[in-house]
């Protein structure tokens, strides 16, 4: 009768080798989980066009709108469409405690023609906001 004790050792010896690389891989974890921000993404893929200034909005009371390049538009992430559009900004604006503080936030993908930006403008007028902001990415050296 011939035993082999060495092999459950070496098997059980291997497993302890394992209990810190499963440490590392929790602690890695958790360091990404909180180091990490994680923020909700837009409902439609855009492509802000490009601008040379850099300034930063504020953030007041804001309704997001963002139009895709063919004609997509979303209020945060409800869809809407253009005849709807000054509809629910009116909402928004009877909603808000000062109408002066709100602002509408206009991101659009850059290939979305200027012509169809303009009656876009004219319904955020229309439904009684005073302050709208184009949302725009900064122009580097390589894309001028």
């Amino acid at each position: 009768m011939i035993t082999d004790h060495g092999a459950s050792k070496r098997s059980s010896g291997d497993d302890d080798n394992m209990i810190p690389l499963i440490n590392v891989v929790f602690l890695m974890l958790i360091f990404f989980m909180i180091a990490g921000q994680i923020s909700k993404s837009d409902p439609l893929e855009t492509t802000p066009p490009e601008s040379v200034n850099d300034q930063r909005l504020t953030d007041n009371e804001s309704i997001d709108l963002l139009v895709s390049s063919d004609g997509q538009m979303y209020i945060g992430d409800q869809p809407v469409t253009e005849d709807q559009l000054t509809e629910q900004l009116s909402q928004r604006v009877d909603a808000a405690a000062d109408v002066n503080q709100l602002t509408v936030r206009i991101k659009v993908d850059a290939d979305l023609p200027v012509t169809e930006l303009k009656p876009l403008l004219s319904k955020v007028r229309e439904a009684g906001l005073v302050k709208a902001s184009l949302i725009t990415r900064l122009r580097t050296e390589e894309s001028s």
